[in-house]
């Protein structure tokens, strides 16, 4: 089925179509998310759909569904970091000259769709707000709600390569010995208890 005219394409899929993905992978059709496949598409565009690319995400909250659902960087690959800064914003890069665009969620943009900043903002309870129309101005607002620079990743968030595995002594399980002479588990205290 081919996107209307007035529906946008994203990723070179329709609103509709990345809205089902979303609700796939997300569990339910997430405002974040939304509004992420919107970023994405946009840094997608500026650094080129071809380039081989990398995320940093700058939050842990829907952001980083939308990176994994529109490209091929994810967690488990590695080509996707998150950051736990609580910023709404991305960062697609290339990975070999480190040149992308970073893409972010403007709060002073997103005054022009009040529903869209008032959620945003956490200004206006869930509740109060019902989600088909948020999402409805989220497809309206597109990219007028966020901004985008070039930017040059630096050295530090160079993808680790895994050089080498340790048993830790403590558990018995494998490990990257340059945590130490002990697994975090190990060191730190582990987060369950075996029953």
């Amino acid at each position: 089925m081919e996107p209307s005219a007035s529906e946008p394409t994203l990723c070179g899929k329709s609103a509709g179509q990345v809205m089902a993905e979303i609700t796939r992978f997300h569990g339910f059709p997430a405002p974040g998310v939304m509004i992420g496949a919107f970023m994405v598409d946009w840094a997608q565009e500026w650094i080129g759909r071809k380039t081989e690319a990398d995320a940093i995400v700058e939050t842990r909250r829907c952001l980083p569904d939308a990176v994994q659902i529109l490209t091929p960087c994810t967690l488990g690959n590695g080509w996707l970091r998150v950051l736990d800064w609580d910023r709404f914003a991305l960062t697609l890069y290339d990975r070999v000259d480190r040149r992308g665009v970073r893409v972010w969620l403007d709060a002073g943009k997103a005054a022009a769709f009040p529903e869209v900043q008032g959620w945003f903002l956490k200004h206006i309870a869930k509740r109060e707000l019902p989600l088909d129309v948020l999402l409805k101005t989220i497809v309206e607002a597109r990219r007028a709600v966020l901004s985008c620079r070039e930017v040059v990743v630096t050295d530090f968030l160079r993808r680790p390569k895994k050089q080498s595995v340790g048993i830790c002594p403590g558990c018995g399980e494998a490990f990257d010995p340059r945590a130490g002479d002990r697994c975090r588990g190990c060191c730190q205290g582990a987060y369950f208890e075996y029953r």
